[in-house]
């Protein structure tokens, strides 16, 4: 009977950490990058875009080449649109910036009252067909990360 005990003791507690270790596997693929400004980073078309939006509001675009170096794209249209917890959307166009504090960027006009959000999409004309990036937001409160 303590036999089986240790048994049921040891595959129980074996399965908790080939959960924990699956679990740590995902969320590592999910936040596989570091992010130089604290936003949220997705991949397309051999290059990173990492989306920010301030305190104030304001969309920032970082792109990046795939060893997360920063590229200045100023032949590109970008459009942005972020859904807000509350279901309201807000459409931004993004326009090319070299700021000498943040380097080259896409920024949009403010969104007036976004604290939070839930889901965005940066369209980016490449060449002569439209990519769309779909970005997630859960922390609940924290902008733009």
């Amino acid at each position: 009977m303590f036999m089986r005990f240790k048994m049921f003791v040891f595959l129980f507690l074996s399965s908790i950490a080939f959960s924990v270790v699956l679990y740590a596997g995902e969320a590592a693929k999910e936040h596989g990058h570091k992010t130089p400004h604290g936003g949220v980073v997705q991949e397309a078309e051999g290059m990173h875009a990492e989306l920010l939006i301030d305190k104030t509001g304001q969309p920032k675009v970082y792109l990046y080449d795939k060893a997360m170096k920063p590229l200045e794209r100023t032949d590109m249209q970008a459009k942005l649109t972020v859904k807000s917890h509350n279901g309201a959307q807000h459409e931004r166009d993004l326009k090319f910036s070299k700021d000498p504090k943040e380097g080259p960027l896409l920024k949009g006009e403010p969104i007036k009252g976004l604290t939070d959000w839930d889901t965005a999409v940066v369209s980016l004309k490449l060449k002569d067909s439209w990519t769309h990036l779909r970005f997630s937001h859960h922390s609940g409160g924290k902008a733009g990360h």
